[in-house]
């Protein structure tokens, strides 16, 4: 089914329902993008942390930072 085809679909199923599930709906979609917002966050984690696996630790002044600027 084509993007356009469920985005219709799900728009005359919502226009069939009374609000109080239209609302239930709206609560559900919020839901399932934060989820996937989580675990995008979560993935970024890891690879940002694999990405500087084995790179030997700095320790940096305050001094140091501030020249980087």
């Amino acid at each position: 089914m084509g993007n356009m085809a469920v985005k219709q679909e799900i728009l005359a199923l919502l226009e069939q329902m009374p609000e109080p599930l239209q609302k239930e709906v709206a609560d559900f979609a919020r839901f399932l993008l934060e989820k996937k917002r989580g675990e995008e966050l979560a993935w970024q984690a890891l690879s940002l942390a694999q990405a500087i696996r084995g790179l030997p630790e700095e320790d940096y002044t305050e001094e140091d930072l501030k020249e980087r600027r």
